[in-house]
């Protein structure tokens, strides 16, 4: 008599009977799910029932912890107080078993059977990696969903079903699908799986197992002792793309198989996208990371993939070991020649085109002019560096004289020209400014503030680190707040100053120093500094990397470094140069050094053609 119920799942019908229980299709009250209900049935007399019902049990608890779309998910496990059945509540899967999709006569195509083998293959491997081995992977236990899904089912019970517990002195099950290792009783690993899992594809593939016999005897010798037959001679017709997969699969040593269900799926997920191609169907979606969803012609279609040459050459399976297709030598001697005959043209037209001489020897006096002209180039670069684009005009044209067409010269002659553009401006505002300042006085002098504001505002705009021009403007915008109030004019000294000093810093003990920091963005360039016209320091940088084979590549870096100045009030000139000293920016900064006193100077760019700004700021002592 079937029980009605077990623990809380309520029994709907019977799915199936074995010889060591019953599968029950049940409902679970609390949330209304339907499940099956697999029971373990050990006789209560038995001496090792107990051992069984506890190893029933640990293994559900092991497959429990599988969450994987194509491995069939356990949801409980338990024993029932009444009856005292162990039993496991598993997901209910509506579909057919391989077995029984085999069994009447369907016919799978090779690109099905690729695309079933990497879903059940990637199955396997999430499996081995959470320390599950199934060892009772075969047709039977793969489910085929009504939508096309592929399930491995029996994870953990597979190894109780499997075992030396007997009903009738036989095994329980059929060792057609078993590894070697499993037959002879050695250690048992995620690769037996996979051997296991080569049989079923060499069954879809051909219609018939690998290793048959009348009985269990020679079945086992088979699968221990004989080598796999080769799927395409087994059946004719079959892509003989497969024989090297299946005979890895389907070798006797462990070692000598796929380690890692993954990288089978990989082999059979790219055999899929060929055999597709080559048949006009669609690509397959891979299998591995995803539902396992097999293409809807596993279901529905035959056998309608690559149709591979039926007269290909297959050695026999005791010395195959990696399948080769035959070599046409005529093929070869044309591929050679259609690649290396143009190449070794074009190598001996270009060694017939050199120039090997004699070459004429130089003219009289050209060693002479040549470095008349170079040394007229590096005085003019000194020049330029040192301020003086007047003198770089006049050396220039001691090269046009000798070389018009003087590459660097023309650079030097835009820089100095650019150069002295930036002095005449720069010198102009400080005229305007000082003109500004000057009528801004004279127009205090007449208390006319409006208009001694906007004298003084523009003077500042000119020359924004000029303090007396602030002070003015701050005493005349508080005149103009409070007219009636004369608010005291505080003026701070600078060095252009008549007055005394804010701060005697030439006449302190030591000078100040100067900071400098660049991120460049730049691979080759220089910072100048000059110092009231003359210059104080040069810092080069190259920050070219070396890569492959010593290839040079750009590169970039910080610039960093340190100089002193006397104390004192100093026009200090910044100048950034680019590689082969093109002056990328410039900036003079009219500043009073204390003695001992620190500045920071800072060069920042948006990029390698952006441009330059200069900032000196006084640090804290």
């Amino acid at each position: 008599m079937e029980p009605g119920k077990l623990g809380r799942y309520v029994i709907e019908g019977v799915l199936g009977k074995g010889a060591m229980g019953v599968v029950y299709l049940a409902v679970d009250p609390v949330i209304g799910r339907r499940v099956a209900l697999k029971t373990l049935a050990v006789p209560a007399d038995s001496e090792e029932a107990q051992e069984f019902a506890q190893r029933f049990l640990r293994e559900a608890q092991a497959a429990g912890i599988l969450n994987h779309p194509v491995i069939v998910t356990v949801h409980d496990a338990g024993v029932d107080e009444d009856t005292g059945l162990s039993f496991i509540a598993m997901e209910y899967i509506e579909g057919r078993s391989l077995k029984e999709m085999v069994q009447s006569g369907h016919a799978f195509s090779p690109v099905d059977v690729a695309m079933i083998g990497a879903a059940l293959a990637d199955a396997l491997d999430y499996a081995h990696a959470q320390g599950v081995i199934h060892r009772d992977i075969k047709p039977a236990n793969i489910l085929i969903t009504s939508r096309g899904q592929a399930k491995i089912t029996d994870f953990g019970v597979a190894r109780l079903e499997s075992s030396n517990l007997t009903a009738a002195g036989q095994f329980i099950g059929t060792p057609n699908y078993m590894a070697p290792e499993q037959v002879t009783g050695g250690a048992v690993d995620g690769r037996s799986d996979l051997f296991s899992l080569g049989v079923v594809l060499f069954e879809l593939l051909s219609g018939a197992r690998p290793f048959s016999g009348s009985s269990m005897t020679e079945v086992t010798y088979k699968i221990v002792h004989e080598a796999s037959p080769i799927p395409s001679r087994a059946r004719p017709g079959l892509p003989p793309a497969f024989n090297p997969i299946i005979l890895k699969l389907l070798e006797k040593d462990p070692t000598r198989r796929y380690q890692r269900g993954a990288e089978l799926a990989r082999v059979l997920e790219s055999l899929a996208q060929v055999l597709a191609g080559a048949a006009g169907q669609p690509a397959p979606r891979p299998a591995s990371g995803t539902t396992g969803k097999i293409p809807a012609s596993a279901i529905e279609a035959a056998q309608a993939a690559a149709r591979p040459a039926a007269s290909a050459a297959v050695a026999p399976a005791a010395a195959l070991s990696v399948w080769r297709l035959p070599i046409q030598t005529r093929w070869v001697v044309a591929l050679l020649a259609a690649v290396v005959v143009p190449v070794a043209a074009v190598i001996t037209a270009l060694a017939l085109a050199i120039d090997r001489g004699p070459w004429p020897a130089p003219a009289d006096g050209e060693p002479a002019r040549r470095h008349r002209v170079g040394a007229a180039l590096r005085q003019a670069e000194q020049a330029l560096r040192g301020g003086r684009p007047d003198e770089v005009e006049r050396l220039l044209a001691e090269v046009f004289d000798q070389a018009p067409f003087s590459r660097r010269g023309r650079e030097l002659r835009l820089e100095a020209r650019a150069s002295s553009a930036q002095t005449t401006s720069l010198r102009q505002q400080q005229e305007r400014a000082a003109q500004l300042q000057a009528q801004g006085k004279e127009l205090v002098r007449d208390n006319r503030w409006r208009e001694a504001e906007a004298a003084f505002s523009e003077a500042l705009s000119l020359q924004p680190d000029d303090q007396l021009s602030r002070d003015y403007l701050d005493y005349v915008r508080e005149r103009t707040r409070s007219p009636r109030a004369t608010p005291p004019l505080r003026l701070t000294t600078t060095a252009r100053t008549a007055a005394t000093p804010a701060r005697p810093a030439a006449a302190a003990s030591g000078p100040a120093r100067v900071e400098l920091y660049f991120n460049s963005p730049l691979t080759v360039g220089e910072v100048e500094l000059l110092l009231d016209g003359q210059p104080l320091a040069r810092r080069p940088f190259d920050h070219t990397e070396r890569g492959f084979l010593g290839v040079k590549r750009k590169g970039t870096g910080i610039v960093s470094d340190r100089f002193t100045v006397p104390a004192g009030g100093h026009d200090l000139a910044v100048r950034l140069r680019g590689e082969g000293g093109r002056l990328l920016g410039e900036q003079v900064f009219r500043t009073s050094f204390g003695a001992e006193e620190r500045f920071s100077l800072r060069i920042e760019m948006d990029g390698e053609q952006g441009a330059p700004r200069f900032t000196l700021n006084q640090r804290p002592r």
